[in-house]
């Protein structure tokens, strides 16, 4: 089942880039299967959904300040915004597969109300009508 988040404007475009390669979240979405479910990004501060990323892998880990340096070019944030988020717990890295990018859909669509602090589930799977 694919699921709703919501990020700001420079990662989405990042995504759509292709520099963006992986959404890291304090948890995960257990009813996605992976390789087959994603992700909608829903744009803060609007109610536009700008594209859905395929989900190809979740991983575990704890981040410290030694190994944050590795994921600023992933992750597209800077290393003291991953420091800060990883503190002290384990963040889950779930690796973007396919892109797809979007135009004309918003999150009413998908039958969300407001955007998601984490994420909320989407009846609809990519390539349903809208």
């Amino acid at each position: 089942m694919n699921i709703l988040i919501t990020l700001p404007k420079h990662l989405i475009d990042a995504i759509l880039k292709g520099d963006k390669l992986y959404e890291m979240r304090k948890s995960y979405p257990k009813n996605l299967i992976i390789g087959q479910d994603g992700f909608f990004a829903v744009e803060k501060g609007t109610s536009n959904v700008r594209c859905w990323c395929r989900v190809d892998d979740i991983r575990e880990t704890f981040i410290d300040h030694y190994s944050a340096s590795w994921y600023v070019s992933r992750l597209c944030v800077n290393e003291e915004y991953i420091e800060r988020y990883a503190a002290t717990q384990k963040v889950y890295l779930w690796k973007i597969g396919k892109v797809m990018e979007l135009s004309d859909l918003d999150r009413g669509s998908l039958f969300v109300d407001k955007n998601p602090q984490s994420y909320a589930y989407c009846p609809l799977s990519y390539g349903e009508s809208y």
